[in-house]
């Protein structure tokens, strides 16, 4: 959520985050539900965070969830829409990959799809 004050910048503003508990152990997370450390992703967290958000993941949730943590813990950055679609498309042999489909995907679009995938909150736009 934004706010806005008279005579300055709006700024992000989020409710604190209740933590996510995961196999009986509570998972650091930001303002905004995004891992702390990405050391702590693994299937199970991201399916926490879809619980929470009402999103029930199915096999191209995980095809996009596991590419982009396994494209950061590679790179170290968030793929570019170009570099995953020519990614996804040669492994999935279609390319539905677009910025509309995500969103389709994920009601949050590519941020939401990052957060679940373990990588830390994007400054720009995820994708």
């Amino acid at each position: 959520m934004r706010t806005q004050h008279a005579g300055h910048v709006p700024e992000l503003v989020a409710e604190r985050q209740p933590p996510l508990i995961v196999n009986n152990m509570e998972i650091a997370t930001d303002h905004f539900g995004y891992l702390l450390d990405a050391e702590d992703w693994s299937r199970a967290v991201s399916q926490e965070m879809a619980q929470r958000d009402g999103v029930e993941l199915g096999d191209d949730h995980w095809v996009l969830i596991d590419f982009l943590n396994r494209f950061y813990r590679e790179y170290q950055v968030p793929p570019d829409l170009p570099v995953l679609s020519r990614n996804l498309c040669k492994d999935q042999r279609d390319c539905r990959w677009s910025r509309k489909y995500i969103k389709q995907l994920f009601p949050g679009g590519a941020r939401m799809a990052c957060r679940y995938a373990g990588l830390p909150m994007p400054v720009r736009s995820c994708l």
